[in-house]
């Protein structure tokens, strides 16, 4: 009986891969740093460095981050150099570069993995559009504003990140992100010295990649989601379809979208100003549709248990036609409408192309359990596109061992992340008894150079007690 009653997390690439005993992980994901040419990628994304570490060097230990049982660059940093200030900033440094271009290396390296994944695949595949959100604490982030947040129902501090991304029936990859900055922005004043300084924005070049995010932050989330399909297309990515809810149903949207020759399957909602919808010589609203000529219509599903109606309309201004599907439950009055653009295929497959589009929700809860996503407290905008760029290399690259290996992750990632816990917490504490035990050698040398062999050796004894108690007590022999 208790089977019954089990949750099971959502299955997806990203939570699946790692089930095998993998005891050379950083060496897989270093035949996949090789295999797709990572050093070129960033290369001809203008991530370099002219002398020190290489960017390889530093993406790849940044790219480890979640696998060791740690959630943000400065419990990585302060566990590995605690004695080395020089060597904690080559990390923050490298974050914080303007000029490295994100945006351009996330499509270069999706469009290379989705080209192997999808090799012989002769699936229909999606782009599907979405945004989440990500809290933060600090009200001195740079252009950090309230945003509303759906879920909670209230306005929250913190960014809107918009996705891209492409879905072949069972693998999906991010394309390219936006940041989205709400107009409301607080009023928070700080004595901190790093505030002081000159704003960023005034200080890197005006041609660089980050001072071309910073010019687009004022723009709209509709024309951000129209520039990064734009950009998708160029590229090569070959979907047909784009899927999103009911945020982004505008028919001007719709328009747009439909003008770069893609088809749009969405749900709608009713938006009586904007969206008004032609059906036989008069105009209506959606709601108006559904209560004259769809609730007359609806039918039961049995297979489904529900009831359905299509009306085929055109959009108003335009001579775009969108069949819609009306479906209501049959134990509510509640109904719900979806639309494509295609009116050839049936009310069924669009129904079923929808379902789809849950892929981009199982990956932002993936990214944000498993990867880091939204963990970093970073205070500059070049930073968190950085950090937010390192997770989605991190969900591609896993996403291409699962396909690699046909087979689902979500145990092994699991299991690995126990793994590399335990092992985690046992360097940890090994480091602490070394480092304990360095301080005490180091008396007894001190004992011994001042000839006072008896305090040495009553020392040396105590060294049992000390292990086995894990104890941070050192004798006072004064």
């Amino acid at each position: 009986m208790r089977d019954e009653f089990d949750v099971h997390p959502v299955q997806s690439d990203v939570n699946e891969l790692l089930s095998e005993e993998q005891f050379m992980f950083d060496t897989t994901i270093s035949d996949v740093f090789n295999h797709f040419r990572i050093k070129s990628l960033l290369k001809a994304c203008n991530i370099i460095k002219r002398t020190g570490h290489s960017v390889n060097q530093i993406i790849f230990d940044l790219f480890l981050i979640p696998f060791l049982a740690m959630s943000n660059v400065f419990l990585f940093v302060r566990s590995q150099y605690e004695q080395a200030t020089s060597e904690k900033n080559r990390y923050y440094r490298f974050l914080e570069n303007a000029k490295f271009n994100w945006r351009l290396f996330i499509l270069n390296l999706s469009h290379k993995i989705n080209q192997e994944i999808n090799q012989q695949a002769e699936t229909i595949k999606f782009f599907v559009l979405d945004d989440t959100i990500i809290q933060v604490t600090g009200k001195l982030i740079e252009c950090v504003s309230y945003v509303y947040d759906h879920v909670s129902g209230k306005a929250v501090l913190g960014f809107q990140k918009l996705v891209l991304g492409i879905f072949n029936g069972a693998h999906f990859l991010p394309i390219s992100h936006r940041i989205c900055s709400g107009s409301k922005t607080p009023n928070a004043k700080s004595n901190a010295r790093k505030y002081k300084k000159i704003p960023k924005s005034e200080r890197i070049a005006p041609d660089s990649a980050g001072a071309v995010e910073r010019e687009q932050l004022d723009q709209t989330k509709l024309k951000k989601a129209i520039s990064m399909l734009k950009e998708a297309l160029k590229k090569g990515f070959d979907a047909q379809i784009v899927l999103f809810d009911s945020w982004f149903c505008f028919n001007r949207f719709i328009m747009d979208v439909t003008k770069l020759g893609l088809h749009v399957i969405c749900q709608l909602k009713n938006m009586p100003r904007t969206n008004r919808y032609l059906y036989k010589g008069n105009s209506y609203s959606l709601k108006e549709l559904f209560a004259y000529y769809a609730k007359s219509k609806l039918r039961m599903v049995k297979k489904y248990q529900f009831k359905r109606a299509v009306l085929v309309v055109s959009v108003a201004d335009s001579e775009i036609k969108m069949k819609i599907v009306f479906v209501q439950n049959q134990a509510s009055q509640d109904w719900h409408a979806f639309a494509s653009t295609n009116t050839t295929i049936s009310a069924q497959k669009i129904l079923e192309y929808y379902s789809q589009r849950w892929s981009i929700e199982v990956f932002f809860k993936n990214c944000k359990q498993y990867l880091n996503f939204g963990k970093e407290q970073m205070s500059n905008l070049d930073s968190i596109i950085a950090c937010n760029s390192l997770v989605f290399i991190r969900y591609m690259i896993l996403t291409y061992l699962a396909h690699q290996r046909k087979a689902s992750f979500y145990e092994r990632f699991s299991a690995l992340r126990k793994s590399q816990t335990t092992i985690t917490f046992g360097m940890r504490l090994l480091k602490f008894f070394l480092n304990k035990l360095q301080f005490i050698v180091q008396q007894v040398c001190n004992l011994i150079e001042n000839k006072e062999l008896e305090k040495a050796l009553k020392l040396l004894k105590a060294l049992p007690y000390f292990f086995k108690n894990s104890l941070e007590i050192v004798p006072d022999f004064k």
